[in-house]
């Protein structure tokens, strides 16, 4: 962990030398449901523009924050569980990019996760499935942010990190060791939008003071999905037909050997009712 401690002073430190280059910042907020995505871009615009409530669409808002123009794009948040993941939730992020301004791709990324819950391969298999789908190349203009910030108290974001475990640890590294705490609690401390901001830059810069592009192979990869999904309803649905003519065939089969054995059984009557008349 120190070695994450030391690479984030200089983080902040190189930072503050480039505010002054980067007056607009585009900024798309990605993860899991209830982790305070929509929390995280209301304290980041210092003012209400998200609802708290899940959404199911992408939403953007504008404002002026330190003297810049930042615009957030606020996506749909996933599952926990990878397998829970739909085809619907990856379009709807994927549909993110075309509401930044100009068509420009985002600045950063911003990955919401919360400090107050644990983070084990489970979440990071569903974080894995859906930020690799933007392309291999998001990484790098990832950030985490962890919220709740209020939660750690006395203890420090590193040794949160570090008891986590390999998971977190991985995603983190995975990030090129960007992060962020914020506290949505107290969204008047301004102090933990502008060192956030800082970091921003300081990773935009890194690129080379680009923005992200994503992978045109997203779009045929959310299609190639779409038509996996397809097919294997389709292929249900003619199983469950297959199967539903089969079971038919048999009742058919069985309700005629019934008819059968029930004329079988009234000729058998008539018989020896006749018979015992003959007898007696």
């Amino acid at each position: 962990m120190d070695k994450i401690q030391k690479y984030t002073s200089k983080f902040v430190e190189n930072a503050r030398g480039y505010h002054i280059k980067l007056q607009e910042l585009r900024i798309i907020l990605l993860g899991q449901k209830t982790v305070g995505k929509s929390a995280t871009g209301n304290t980041l615009l210092h003012k209400e523009v998200f609802a708290s409530s899940q959404n199911e669409q992408c939403q953007m808002q504008d404002g002026e924050v330190s003297g810049r123009r930042v615009t957030v794009i606020d996506t749909p948040g996933w599952w926990q569980n990878s397998s829970c993941c739909t085809d619907e939730t990856d379009k709807e992020i994927a549909r993110g990019f075309s509401l930044s301004p100009h068509l420009f791709g985002p600045h950063a990324f911003l990955l919401v996760i919360d400090a107050d819950a644990s983070f084990n391969a489970t979440h990071l298999d569903a974080v894995t499935s859906h930020v690799e789908l933007l392309g291999d190349g998001v990484w790098r203009h990832t950030i985490i942010v962890f919220t709740r910030g209020d939660w750690l108290e006395t203890n420090s974001i590193e040794q949160y990190i570090e008891g986590e475990g390999e998971a977190l640890q991985s995603l983190v590294e995975q990030c090129g060791n960007r992060y962020h705490v914020v506290d949505n609690k107290n969204a008047s401390d301004g102090t933990q939008i502008s060192e956030l901001l800082e970091k921003i830059t300081e990773t935009v810069a890194a690129n080379g003071w680009g923005y992200f592009v994503p992978d045109q192979q997203i779009f045929q990869t959310l299609e190639e999905r779409r038509r996996k999904v397809k097919e294997g309803a389709m292929l249900r649905q003619s199983q469950v037909k297959a199967t539903r003519e089969s079971l038919g065939g048999m009742l058919h089969y069985h309700l005629a050997s019934v008819a059968l054995y029930g004329n079988l059984l009234k000729l058998l009557c008539q018989s020896v009712s006749t018979l015992l008349l003959y007898v007696m």
